[in-house]
Parts: C-alpha cells; structure tokens; sequence
C-alpha cells in the first residue's frame, strides 16, 4: 500500500517550493521487510512441498488399490481352476452313468427276453393243459398216466410261475438301478451346469478386473507424469522466488536512500502530521478489509452450505441406486423362478397326461382280463390289479404332493410380488423427497447469489466512499497500490467463480437426478409388470393343481371300482371253487 500526498495548488501562496512529493514508507523497519520477503518464500515453498505430498500419496493409493486388484485376480484365478476341476469330475460322473445306464439297458432287454420266454413256456403248459382236459373228457382209459401227466404239467406251470414272479422281482430292480442312474446323471448335468456358470462368472471377473487394472496403471503413469511436472514447476517458482527476493533487496535498498533523503530534506512537524494522516487512512483502509473479509466469509459460508446439501443430495442419490440394483436382482430372482414354475407346470401336464394314460390302460387291460380270461385265472389277475392298484396310489400321493409344493410357490411369489409393490413405493417416495431437497437447494444457490450481488454493491459503495475521502483531503492523496487492488479484484473474481461453480454443479446434479427418477420409474413400471406376469403364472398353477386333484379323484374312484370288482370276482371265484366240479386246472 502507498500513499501520496501533495501539497496544496498553485493558487494558494506557500514559503517553500510548491511540487508534489513521494513520501511514502515501504517499510517500517528492516525486520518488516525481512518478514514479508520470508513469508513469501517460505508460502511458496508450503505450496510446492504440498504438491509434493498430493502427488506421491496419489501414487501410493494407486498402487495398493492395483495390489488388491492383483489379489482379487489371483483370487479368481484359483476360483476358475476349481471350477474346472469340478467339471472334470462332474464329467467323470456323467460317463460313469452312462456305463451303468448302458448296462441296466443290456439287463432290462435280457428280462424281457427272459420273460417272453417264460410266457410262451406258460401259454404252452396252457394249452397242453386243455389239450389233456380234452383227452380225459374223450378217453376214459388210461386215467393214471393223464393223472401223471397232469402233475407235471402242473409242476412246469409252478416253475414257469415262479420264473416269472423272479422275473418281475429283477425287473423291479432294474427299474430301481435305473431310476438312480438317471438321478446321478441329471445330478451331473447339474454339477457341470454349474461349474460352467460359474467359469464364467470368473472370466467375466478376471476381463473386468484386467480392465481396472489397466486404468490403474495408466493413472499411476499420469500420476508420475503429474509429479514431473510439479518438480519443473517448483524449480521455475524457486527461480521466480530468488528474482523477486533480489528485487525486493534492490527495492529495500533504493527505499532507505529516499528516507534519508527524505528525513533529510523536510522538518520533523511536517512529517508527524503525514505520519498521523498516515495512520488514520490505514486505519480507514483496515476497516474496509474488514468488511471485505466479512463479506467474503459470508460469501464462502452460504457456498459451503449448499456444497454439503449437495453431498447429502448425492449421498441418498447412491442409495436410490443401491436400492434400484436390490430390485433389479430381486427381480431377477423372480423371473428363474418364474421359470421353474413353468418347468415345474410343464411336468405336471406331463404327469398329469401320464396318469391318463395310465388309467386308460389299466381300463383296458381290466376288461381285455374280464373278457379273455377264465374262471382258473382269478388269482393272478387279483395279484397284478393290486400291483397296480398300489402303482397308481404312489404315482396319486406324489402328484398330491407336486400340487401341493406347487400351491406353496405361488403363495411365496404371491409375497414376493407384494414385497416388490412395497418397494416400489419407497423408491418413488424417495425420488419425491430428492426433488422437495433439491429445489430448496436451488432457492438457497439463489439466495447466495442475491447475497453476492449485494456484497459486490457493497464493496462498490466503499470503494466510493474511499475515494470520496481521498478527494476531501486537501493535504494529500491516498492511493491503493496496484498489487493490492489486483489482489482484491482477484478474490472477488474467486467468489464469483466459486459460486458460478457450485451452481452449475447443482444444476448438473438435478438434471442427473431428473434423468435417474426417470430411469427409476421405468423400471418400476417393469417391475409391475413383471410382478402381473408372475401373478399370472401363479394363477395357472393353482389351476393346474385344482386340475390335477380332480384328475386324481377321477382315478381314485377308478380304482376303488376295480377294488370292488376284484372283490366281487375273487368271492364268485371262491364260490365256484367250492362247488363240485369234475376236473379243474389252476393258471
């Protein structure tokens, strides 16, 4: 800062020499200056020296996030090496099935040969049978030998009976051996399933964590490049700083030679009235600082208010996402469940058909037996009709079973859908109160712009009054030295910029939350959507059940019908068993 002060005009009539006259006092004392030219330098060197730490704590942050991204890698990497070695066995598995299938196969056809055989040696004894019936009702002589052969023919009917009966029994087996082989084979299929997601799961990892890892090293190269550059530009502010130093000396020097001069030239009373204007201008001076300082505070107050609203806006925008990525899996979920259910209902039709079937079949054979068969022939018609009958009833309980398993995944996706309405809800609550916050964000950035202006008329009205008091002075003049009113134009420009800044940061950051609340309500929309299609489906599975129960009551009342004809058969059998008969064989 410097002041000047002239003398008075022409007009006025002085004993001395009228002129105008540069008094002014750079320095107070040596020490003052000596302070001045330290705090410059030792600022300049904080700056440097901070620059120094920003860049090499930049680079070590980079280089523990590449490690842990290493890690991740190596980590992922044994992960897919296990997921291979699971696939290995899994695939071990399935061809180890497939032999044993191959071979169940080979037993089941060799049965069935064995069987074939075994009815033909049967239908043989039958008709040997009534081929000695016939004889014995023709001839009369010879009854022991036909007695005799009789017996035997009976006792090869018993064989081939009991042939047939271990027959069934290994048939049953086989069935069983082949039920589990199909179950490890799906069990395998499931394993490699798996193992194959899960590869891929990793590889998409691994391109990922390559990708970051990549970007890393290129931010630690920019980073290096960063701190090469701050070093060149430390070197360039320490030549900077070692010119003005010897400026500022040569400046010192040039200064103490104008005050003695100075004191040399002019009267002691004279200068202690300068020296006392001196003292009331500064004083004047650091009461407009002040007041500068204060608005300039204010100023920065109102900026670091809306900075924090906007961290907050930011903060419950980031779990306006999270929520939004929980619903987009929960709808995920719901969507391979969905798909199971349809899975499962498809299998159900299936079942659902084959009991059809089934009961058809049985029908036919019940009445093919009624129609073809005799009155010897009871016995082991009642055995198989029970079979069967007990076949049905297990393929009945499991199908009451699938009904029910079927009734309790609608009533969970039932849940789930209404606990993703909720959600729903939330999330458009949410977006509501993120606008209500941001429009009073943008009332306050109004108001510290209003506040701005006001600051700026201020200054502007103490700028003029300044200059209104350096006009009143009649003694002298006080003029702000350039530095100083560059320095201050330079922190008004800063406010302005700051404030500009956080405005158009806030504005950026309502538009993105505009396009997210969009985003938001379009997936919502889907979601609702997803939740009457599931909605749907659950409704078709419960039809599908109340259709399977009215398939199994159908079936049911088949079966206690043929149980009661059974019963009525065996009792007519009983009867004409008892009844006298000439001669009778057993099939």
């Amino acid at each position: 800062m410097s002041f000047r002060i002239r003398d008075q005009p022409k007009d006025i009539i002085s004993p001395r020499e009228i002129g105008e006259i540069d008094t002014r006092a750079p320095f107070q004392s040596v020490k003052a200056a000596v302070s001045l030219f330290g705090e410059v330098a030792v600022s300049k060197e904080k700056r440097a020296n901070s620059i120094k730490r920003k860049s090499s704590e930049n680079v070590l942050e980079k280089e523990t996030q590449l490690l842990l991204a290493q890690r991740e890698l190596n980590k992922i990497k044994k992960l897919l090496e296990k997921s291979e070695t699971t696939k290995s066995k899994a695939r071990s598995e399935l061809d180890k099935a497939n032999v044993t299938l191959n071979e169940l196969t080979k037993k089941l056809t060799s049965v069935r040969e064995s069987k074939r055989t075994a009815m033909e040696a049967a239908e043989a004894v039958k008709s040997q049978g009534k081929e000695l019936e016939m004889a014995l009702s023709q001839r009369a002589i010879g009854y022991q030998s036909w007695k005799e052969e009789l017996e035997h023919a009976r006792k090869e009917y018993t064989t081939t009976v009991t042939e047939l009966d271990a027959s069934k029994q290994e048939l049953n087996k086989i069935r069983q051996d082949f039920d589990a082989a199909l179950e490890a084979k799906l069990a395998a299929f499931q394993a490699a399933g798996e193992a194959q997601r899960s590869a891929k799961m990793n590889l998409e990892k691994i391109n990922e964590l390559s990708k970051e890892i990549a970007t890393m090293k290129a931010s630690i190269e920019q980073m290096k490049l960063a701190t090469e550059q701050a070093q060149e530009e430390q070197a360039k502010i320490i030549g900077d700083r070692e010119a003005q130093l010897s400026y500022y000396r040569s400046a010192k020097e040039e200064a103490e030679v104008k005050l003695v001069a100075l004191k040399n030239e002019y009267d002691p009373e004279l200068t202690q009235s300068l020296e006392a204007k001196l003292a009331e201008t500064s004083a004047e001076i650091q009461d407009l600082q002040e007041q500068m300082k204060q608005a300039h505070a204010s100023e920065m107050n109102s900026v670091r208010v809306i900075t924090s609203e906007i961290k907050e806006a930011t903060k419950i925008l980031q779990e306006v996402a999270s929520e939004e990525s929980s619903l987009r899996n929960l709808v995920d979920s719901l969507r391979t469940e969905l798909e199971q259910v349809q899975i499962d209902q498809k299998e159900a039709k299936e079942k659902e058909k084959a009991a059809e079937a089934l009961a058809a079949t049985l029908t036919d054979e019940l009445q093919s037996t009624k129609e073809g068969a005799g009155p010897g022939a009871g016995s082991g018609f009642v055995e198989e009709a029970e079979n069967f009958s007990e076949e049905t009833n297990m393929k009945m309980e499991q199908l009451s079973l699938e009904t029910e398993n079927a009734r309790v995944e609608a009533e969970e996706m039932r849940t789930k859908s209404e606990e993703l309405k909720q959600e729903a809800e939330k999330s458009r609550a949410v977006a509501e109160e993120l606008e209500k916050k941001l429009e009073v964000v943008l009332k306050q950035a109004e108001e510290a712009k209003a506040e701005e202006k006001r600051a700026i008329e201020e200054m502007k009205i103490l700028n003029d009054m300044q200059g209104r008091v350096t006009n009143a002075e009649t003694n002298g003049k006080i003029i702000l030295t350039v530095q100083e009113f560059a320095a201050l134009s330079e922190k008004i420009k800063e406010s302005e910029d700051m404030i500009e800044r956080a405005e158009a940061a806030a504005i950026i950051q309502v538009e993105a939350i505009n396009t997210r609340k969009i985003e938001v309500d379009k997936k919502v929309e889907a979601n609702l959507k997803a939740i009457e299609e599931i909605k749907a489906a659950t409704d078709m599975a419960l039809r599908n059940a109340e259709m399977a129960d009215s398939a199994k009551l159908a079936v049911e009342g088949e079966l206690k019908r043929w149980h009661h004809e059974e019963q009525n058969m065996e009792s007519s059998l009983d009867h004409s068993e008892n009844s006298p008969r000439p001669i009778s064989l057993r099939i």
